[in-house]
């Protein structure tokens, strides 16, 4: 199946974003009302198996939003998987599969790397490139955005 891997260095310690990325459903659009205008859990209790809704800003094509189940959560690895069930990659891009990791890796007492990685199927390969290009740089964004979120509240 094919995937990328991107990787994004964060001066906020792993312990202390993965307990935000926690908040995420109402930080992200109070910090970034223009990608994300809302995240909520739809179905479960938001660990495995759980369905979230997130709706996006106006900078994302209209009528924007992805529906995603978590598919496993590691608390103690600050690690979440997750794939994409109804919108998002699969509209806008065409893909039958989408399954995106997000881990948080500590690099020292106020640092951590997040490595965001995703496998997919069934798109054209010029919209696998042009997707993965897409979603490394809005995550970049988002989780960079959550970085001075974090510093600001410290």
């Amino acid at each position: 199946m094919p995937s990328f891997k991107h990787e994004v260095e964060l001066e906020v310690s792993a312990a202390t974003m993965w307990a935000a990325m926690k908040d995420q459903n109402e930080i992200f659009p109070k910090i970034m009302p223009e990608a994300v205008s809302s995240i909520e859990i739809v179905e479960g209790e938001g660990g495995p198996g759980s369905v979230r809704l997130v709706k996006f800003g106006p900078m994302v094509p209209e009528g924007g939003f992805v529906k995603e189940r978590i598919v496993s959560l590691d608390i103690e690895g600050f690690s979440v998987v997750s794939e994409e069930v109804e919108g998002g990659h699969l509209v806008q891009f065409g893909f039958t599969k989408w399954v995106q990791t997000l881990k948080l890796i500590s690099t020292g007492n106020n640092s951590s790397k997040l490595v965001i990685s995703a496998e997919f199927e069934g798109a054209s390969e010029e919209n696998a490139a042009k997707s993965g290009e897409i979603t490394k740089q809005g995550l970049t964004h988002t989780f960079k955005a959550l970085e001075q979120y974090v510093k600001s509240k410290a």
